[in-house]
């Protein structure tokens, strides 16, 4: 029994090891991609695109950590550059952030954002994330503005403590909303004094989430409110939708049916090989449901996969919003392994 023990530890090892060979490797490709004003572009800093939507991802990537990995002061630096720049922007913009370009050396305004209320959740995700991370209190005054004008255009977009898509597009996502909601609960466990009112608005929408988008006879996620538009085969956003809230680490009522639903899509879509590229998109946030079922043997696999086929070249679609999902997922892949050694069960 003691060999068999001594093998399981050494294999962790070894797996835990390589995960921070894979962690360390992307956060250093998110920081290249950095740009002077702090900044991330999507893939390449000299030219390209910065969607605030995807830098936030890449942000969150470089907050990840391990035992033997922490979090540097360098990292910790650039998510505070790139939080002052995200801000600059949103109160500016009176929060309607756009998508930019790099012209002549230049930032300039490409187009607008598709959608209003998911760009504040991750607004929200990221600054409560580095808030708890830092154990930052003492916020910058503008810092302070950005939340507060985040959380009133997020009030500004809700009916019935849900929200929409935007002033214009009254259409109502299950994404975008749990975005949102993700953003709240991220604030509300940051260390901020006063999170009441943010409780009070997180409660709310956690509630109206299950209440409006569960479709009890159909057992399965709506993604449109009051709508009951379903393709079996579409990966995205109809298959997507359905793992959503494992993803962004959503306390669905019934563990149960959220179990069932991530096995279909599984099965469906066998989204660990990475062999399809959909939308343009790795959708490697799609192991992130994988850590909240605790299923190793997957997330494994696409972290592999995800090595072997883009790690090195750096080619399209890569972006450095995967990379922070990646960076994200190494973290939960290691600690479920530091459950398996006291279980004593590799599998």
């Amino acid at each position: 029994m003691f060999i068999y023990y001594q093998n399981l530890r050494k294999e962790i090892d070894a797996r835990q090891k390589w995960l921070e060979t894979v962690l360390t490797g992307e956060k250093k490709w998110i920081l290249e991609n950095q740009g002077p004003e702090g900044e991330f572009y999507m893939n390449g800093s000299k030219a390209g695109d910065v969607n605030p939507y995807f830098a936030c991802m890449a942000a969150l990537g470089l907050l990840a950590e391990t035992k033997n990995c922490p979090i540097t002061e360098t990292e910790k630096k650039a998510v505070g550059r790139y939080l002052d720049w995200h801000t600059g922007i949103l109160l500016e913009t009176d929060g309607k952030m756009g998508i930019y370009r790099k012209k002549s050396g230049k930032l300039i305004y490409k187009e607008k954002a598709d959608s209003e209320d998911g760009y504040l959740g991750m607004y929200l995700f990221l600054m409560g994330k580095y808030l708890e991370k830092t154990e930052s209190t003492d916020l910058p005054e503008y810092w302070k503005k950005g939340i507060s004008l985040a959380l009133k255009k997020i009030q500004s977009l809700m009916q019935d403590g849900i929200t929409q898509v935007s002033e214009e597009n009254t259409t109502v996502y299950l994404m975008d909303n749990l975005e949102v909601w993700k953003g709240l609960y991220e604030l509300e466990h940051a260390g901020l004094k006063d999170v009441q009112a943010i409780r009070e608005m997180r409660n709310k929408l956690q509630a109206q989430i299950e209440k409006l988008f569960w479709d009890d006879a159909n057992q399965r996620w709506r993604i449109i409110e009051n709508s009951d538009l379903y393709h079996q085969k579409e990966f995205y956003p109809d298959g997507v939708a359905q793992i959503y809230p494992l993803i962004y680490e959503f306390p669905v009522k019934e563990k149960k049916k959220q179990k069932i639903l991530y096995e279909q899509f599984t099965e469906r879509f066998q989204w660990q090989k990475l062999t399809k590229k959909r939308n343009g998109f790795l959708w490697a946030m799609t192991g992130m449901a994988a850590a909240q079922m605790g299923d190793i043997n997957n997330l494994l696999e696409m972290i592999r996969n995800y090595e072997a086929e883009y790690c090195e070249n750096r080619k399209y679609p890569l972006y450095t919003g995967e990379a922070g999902w990646i960076c994200m997922e190494c973290e939960k892949l290691y600690s479920l392994y530091e459950r398996k050694i006291k279980t004593g069960f590799l599998v």
